[in-house]
């Protein structure tokens, strides 16, 4: 309307300075034709005839006439019903907090844009602090099945060790077996004791003698009275003595000859032998036995390893889980965007204590949206999935989206007596809001050759349809008849022929003009 308030005023600036015109020329019904005008230059100024408007360059610059060829186009019949924005599932997300806790800083507002990851907010929560105490026990556990494995397995390194030299001792015991050395010193020791015994007997008995001479000497000398009866006495002890120590060293005597045969009779049999083997194999079972409890030992602590380590990966699942997709450090969780988009909605405030299941924001990522058309049912069987689609929504007057059928429904709403086709906007751009009500434009059918024109080329009056065709510097009113239409195109079945150029924007005002050329022309 302001561009068509600066064209009068422009075309009013530009009459006024025109030259005098010629006497007017009367037409065939006696009404004065408007002639054309000429500057002081020559060149013709706007005029006007009863269906032809002509315009200075400046005078189309300020109405902003454009124009088009008529051409034939790829044409495909459009079917209009009404539609409804949403977001697409992929173009909203909620964000709750994966564990309760308290919020300590809030980073986003309403209305911010914010990119995926993004920290939103950051809550407190003692139950992850639990889960990394549990995390950190878990560690210790494991840290100490660790060691009692190396310490088990160093067992069975020693056990491996003492069983090879339990091994190699019995081969040499088997060796020493044959050939007879455990059989030869037991006898060679009783022989020993023998000879020792008799050697201690033959002195015994050597010594008693001596003393018995001695007793009978002094017995004549105290019978001549030359010693004490003390002295006598004291020698006849002494080969009392001398008697006691020849009775034991009989009896050792005796004892070293049942010895002596004892282990002669012991080594014919080979017993030494055999008892030498024994011990060296069961010294080997027994190394056997303490290398199976060693590797019992590993097997048990490897168990306990095991164990710690899942502890540790469910503890650490827990604290994931608790924790959720963002950062989080002991005892803090980090809230972050899940996709990238606009807050939309922020219902939480520094402080609060916040659970699992409460919506604390929520992001909208309007890119790409769905469009919900709600098709007739008597229109169903001409929409297919695939089919491109156009629409355009009323904020937007001049714009119009693309759009691709995606879902065709299968069931009727019982009141529109329509069934909805879900068609995907993917270069929205954030333009379509959610809720918003629009005009689609689906097409039907198969795509053919048409004269068509633009929408925006059209004036409609008393029911008639009509385009301004440029011939040389004027416009002429031309009347058209229309057939199908689409979002911005209709085709002519009449009244416009292919090649002519028309005006495709300001026609309205070209309309004007021709009204206002018919007014001056019936006033005369």
């Amino acid at each position: 309307m302001k561009k068509f308030v600066l064209y009068l005023l422009a075309l009013l600036l530009l009459s006024g300075c025109g030259s005098k015109s010629e006497p007017p020329k009367v037409d065939e019904h006696g009404h004065e034709a408007e002639a054309a005008k000429t500057d002081e230059h020559g060149h013709e100024e706007e005029g006007h005839s009863e269906n032809k408007v002509s315009l200075s360059d400046e005078a189309k610059a300020i109405a902003g006439i454009e124009t088009t060829a008529v051409r034939m186009e790829p044409f495909q019949p459009i079917l209009q019903v009404p539609g409804t924005v949403s977001s697409t599932d992929k173009g909203k997300a909620v964000v709750t907090p994966p564990v309760a806790g308290r919020v300590v800083s809030i980073s986003a507002r309403l209305g911010d844009t914010v990119r995926q990851g993004q920290t939103l907010a950051t809550i407190e929560a003692p139950e992850l602090s639990q889960a990394w105490s549990a995390i950190a026990d878990a560690t210790r556990i494991r840290d100490a099945a660790k060691s009692d494995v190396e310490q088990a397995l160093s067992e069975v390194q020693l056990s491996q060790a003492k069983l090879s030299a339990a091994k190699t001792n019995l081969t040499r015991q088997r060796q020493l077996a044959q050939a007879g050395a455990f059989s030869q010193a037991p006898v060679q020791q009783a022989q020993s004791e023998l000879n020792d015994a008799q050697s201690e007997l033959l002195s015994i008995q050597k010594e008693q003698a001596s003393h018995a001479e001695q007793v009978r000497r002094l017995e004549n000398l105290f019978r001549d009275g030359i010693v004490s009866k003390s002295e006598l006495e004291a020698a006849r002890l002494e080969l009392q003595q001398d008697q006691i120590k020849l009775d034991r060293a009989k009896v050792r005597i005796e004892a070293a000859k049942a010895t002596y045969e004892r282990e002669k009779n012991i080594a014919a049999r080979g017993l030494l032998n055999a008892r030498e083997l024994q011990s060296s194999e069961a010294e080997v079972k027994s190394s056997e036995l303490e290398l199976e409890r060693a590797r019992l030992r590993v097997r048990a602590a490897e168990s306990s390893l095991a164990n710690a380590n899942r502890a540790i990966s469910n503890a650490q699942a827990v604290y994931r889980s608790n924790s959720g997709s963002g950062g989080a450090s002991v005892g803090r969780v980090s809230l972050v965007a899940p996709i990238s988009g606009v807050i939309t909605h922020l219902d939480v405030t520094r402080g609060q204590a916040v659970d699992r299941t409460q919506v604390l924001l929520e992001v909208e990522n309007l890119r790409s949206v769905w469009v919900t058309a709600n098709v007739p049912e008597s229109e169903i069987e001409k929409v297919r999935k695939g089919a491109m689609a156009t629409l355009s929504v009323a904020s937007l007057p001049n714009r119009e989206f693309d759009a691709i059928i995606q879902v065709v429904g299968t069931r009727v709403d019982p009141k529109t007596r329509s069934i909805p086709v879900q068609c995907l906007v993917t270069e929205s751009n954030g333009l379509l809001k959610p809720d918003m009500f629009a005009k689609v434009f689906i097409g039907v059918g198969q795509p053919t050759t048409k004269l068509v024109i633009p929408k925006s080329a059209l004036v409609m009056e008393g029911g008639k349809s009509f385009v301004f065709a440029k011939h040389g510097e004027a416009f002429e009113k031309h009347e058209v008849v229309l057939g199908e239409q689409d979002g911005s195109r209709v085709v002519v079945l009449s009244g416009i022929e292919e090649g002519e150029t028309i005006a495709s924007k300001g026609a309205f005002i070209l309309a004007s003009e021709q009204k206002k050329s018919e007014l001056k022309g019936h006033e005369h």
